[in-house]
């Protein structure tokens, strides 16, 4: 029997699908109407070039929810970056962008904690259920849109050549010598540009996060 799904939300099972073959139709051109709308499920995968598209997309909103657990901005870039690794090396393709950002937010929550515990023995942060209810309730937190506005924020104070830069490395994902190319630069200056622009950003969101501690 073949799975199907609903081109929109909700998804509809194998079952769902069966159900509706056997539905009586008064009219016709109402069932091949609806029939439009159900793919196989196969076809509505994610691939790797939809789920990098995505990962670049939510970018800010996913490294505003790692700061939240390291408070720092520079390690949660780099967690940021291996959670991007292991989830396009995922075995199993994603069916959604919800499924997607939600995996991508537990790896990286887990991830954040063993890099703490590795760095400084244990991890003093949120409890697991605190975190764990922070990731369900995370598009909707509180908390997530003040560290958002605060990567914003920080990002505004670049310079536009700096923001330009950074749009090409990491939102539109291309390499630093891709980058380069556009700019009309040698890749090492790109390079050092960035290094600068962790620093700055860095510096920025760290300040921030502890004008916020002061004032909680």
């Amino acid at each position: 029997m073949s799975r199907f799904t609903f081109a929109i939300r909700p998804v509809l099972t194998a079952a769902d699908g069966a159900f509706f073959n056997t539905m009586s139709w008064a009219d016709p051109q109402s069932r091949a109407k609806f029939e439009l709308h159900l793919l196989p499920l196969e076809r509505l995968m994610i691939t790797k070039e939809q789920a990098t598209a995505i990962l670049l997309e939510h970018r800010l909103s996913l490294t505003a929810y790692i700061v939240t657990i390291v408070r720092s901005f520079h390690l949660a870039e780099d967690i940021f970056q291996d959670v991007c690794v292991k989830a396009l090396m995922h075995d199993e393709p994603f069916e959604s962008q919800p499924q997607l950002l939600k995996w991508t937010r537990v790896v990286s929550r887990n991830r954040a904690i063993d890099v703490i515990r590795a760095r400084d023995g244990r991890y003093r942060g949120l409890t697991e259920e605190a975190l764990e209810t922070l990731s369900e309730s995370w598009d909707d937190d509180r908390e997530m849109n003040e560290t958002h506005d605060m990567l914003a924020d920080c990002l505004e104070e670049l310079t536009s050549n700096n923001r330009k830069i950074l749009r090409l490395r990491y939102f539109e994902g291309r390499s630093g010598i891709d980058v380069a190319r556009i700019l009309g630069r040698k890749p090492a200056t790109v390079y050092q540009a960035l290094t600068r622009i962790h620093s700055l950003l860095g510096r920025c969101i760290e300040m921030r996060l502890a004008m916020t501690g002061e004032q909680a």
